[in-house]
């Protein structure tokens, strides 16, 4: 066999197909690695960060990086290490509980309108669609400034505004499956609707709520950022990335670590997590061809 053959049958650009092509460690992914490493460092903040995080020091006030304090200071004295793992576990936090309180709602809304259809669909899928027709910051700073600031209010209005996307991939997933002839023989058989619905489709349209979830944990990193940068999620004197850069923006050029380090955390974040949605959505687009 020539080695234009032996490629056509490995697939495009001779890359094998199936299995073999998602047999890689999941140490080889570097997306993986940094998530992994940032939620470790988080957990571990206080034996990393040798200082409270709201703790201030009048004669270290914008201190250069140093052994002493490893990323500097900020204009309080507080160690800008400490700040940014504290800062880290409430963007974790925030981010994994939207996303979760997101799906385990909107995902059953989705998975029953689309199977019962008629008026209730009708009527839930334009609610959602008004939900998706508002930009998601001005959607969370409405929510939030009805409910009140604060990292856990943030965390409630970031869940509603992800709750649309999941709804929306549930309620297409339905919409397919429900004409399937596993539907079919179950409606066949008088299985009762909930069953049919969670016990028979559900389990095959999870692939794509899957690949949505390290997308809506970047969303609702960002978000949660967005609404502290702007004074409606975390509340001083907590750390938050968002609450550091809003600080920071006095001291661009006295003190230009004190903004970088919390943007980088969070932009290296967002882009860990795409890059692992990515890697999951070739995975399950391989497992279907």
């Amino acid at each position: 066999m020539t080695v234009s053959a032996r490629a056509l049958a490995a697939g495009h650009g001779g890359r094998p197909r199936g299995p073999a092509a998602i047999r890689r460690p999941a140490a080889a992914d570097a997306g993986l690695i940094f998530l992994i490493v940032l939620t470790t460092a988080t957990a571990a903040a206080p034996l990393l960060g040798r200082y409270d995080p709201t703790a201030m020091n009048k004669n270290a006030v914008l201190a250069l990086p140093s052994w002493l304090h490893l990323l500097g200071t900020d204009q309080f004295g507080r160690d800008i290490l400490s700040r940014v793992l504290y800062g880290g576990r409430i963007a974790l936090a925030v981010g994994i509980g939207a996303t979760a309180i997101a799906a385990l709602c909107g995902v059953p809304l989705g998975l029953w309108t689309g199977f019962r259809g008629g008026v209730a669909d009708a009527a839930v899928m334009r609610a959602v669609d008004t939900l998706l027709a508002i930009p998601a910051v001005l959607l969370a700073m409405a929510l939030v400034a009805a409910i009140g600031p604060g990292s856990v209010n943030a965390g409630v209005a970031i869940a509603i505004v992800g709750l649309p996307q999941f709804a929306r991939i549930a309620r297409a997933g339905v919409l397919t499956q429900r004409r399937m002839e596993y539907v079919e023989a179950s409606v066949a058989s008088g299985a009762r609707d909930a069953r049919i619905v969670f016990r028979t489709i559900l389990p095959n349209i999870l692939s794509p709520v899957f690949v949505q979830i390290p997308i809506g944990v970047a969303r609702a990193i960002l978000l949660e950022a967005s609404l502290s940068f702007l004074g409606l999620g975390t509340q001083p004197p907590q750390a938050s990335w968002g609450l550091m850069i809003s600080e920071s923006r006095e001291y661009l050029y006295a003190a230009p670590w004190y903004g970088i380090v919390p943007g980088a955390a969070i932009a290296l974040t967002v882009l860990a997590l795409n890059h692992v949605a990515d890697r999951a959505r070739r995975w399950w687009r391989t497992e279907r061809s």
